[in-house]
């Protein structure tokens, strides 16, 4: 009900809070923009747009992050980004395995926090699988993508299953049950191969998903101890 700015930007940001600490962090998100579009001093609006993005961070819009960062030096150019922001930039590119990008920005917060670079991180990414590769091996060799997704077990499986199909099919066809052949062996030998095919690329999807999750577990930690 006030028309006071810094009472009605108190009351913006005390609902922002509460909305994260139910962990309802993508309508604060939305509840900010609609704030930020209010008239306030530049340096409540600042304010307000700094909680956006770490809102839009926790809610894991990470392209939006990105995006209000890049946004935050056009908009407030008298204000230079904060090392928590810097983090988050950090954070955000690693979510998205964007390490490269990740890298430059690590180092730029390292600096910025006169911490040492020589013993960066992303010297050591995690070694991702090509999920169009065990697609291609399935494809062509029962169970090869399965065994290139680390999944042994699941390959001696897809094998033995293909196999019993294409068993069924060809004893079938040459003692003359032909529709048995088609319809069963054919039909059986088909839908677990293509049932192979698919389920090699969600094993490496995975895979590469623990992986990253991993690495950037491991990363998060280092990014938090230079603005502590």
């Amino acid at each position: 009900m006030s028309t006071e700015p810094v009472e009605q930007f108190s009351a913006a940001m005390g609902k922002a809070r509460c909305l994260k600490q139910q962990g309802l962090n993508a309508q604060a998100v939305t509840f900010l923009n609609s704030q930020i579009q209010a008239i306030y001093p530049d340096s409540l609006t600042y304010q307000l747009r700094r909680e956006q993005i770490l809102c839009a961070y926790l809610a894991g819009q990470f392209e939006n992050t990105l995006s209000l960062l890049d946004r935050l030096p056009y908009l407030h150019p008298d204000i230079p980004a904060p090392p928590l922001l810097m983090a988050v930039r950090v954070l955000s590119l690693n979510e998205l395995n964007r390490w490269t990008e990740a890298d430059t920005a690590y180092r730029a917060l390292a600096t910025y926090t006169h911490a040492d670079t020589v013993q960066t991180p992303y010297k050591q990414l995690p070694r991702l699988k090509s999920e169009k590769k065990a697609q291609w091996l399935s494809t062509f060799i029962p169970g090869a993508g399965q065994f290139y997704a680390g999944k042994p077990g699941e390959a001696g499986l897809s094998i033995l299953v293909q196999s019993a199909g294409l068993y069924f099919g060809i004893t079938s066809f040459l003692r003359g049950y032909y529709l048995s052949a088609w319809g069963v062996g054919a039909g059986l030998f088909g839908s677990f191969h293509a049932g192979g095919v698919r389920r090699a690329e969600v094993l490496v999807r995975q895979l590469n998903q623990q992986r990253a999750a991993a690495f950037n577990s491991q990363l998060r930690q280092q990014v938090l101890k230079l603005i502590e």
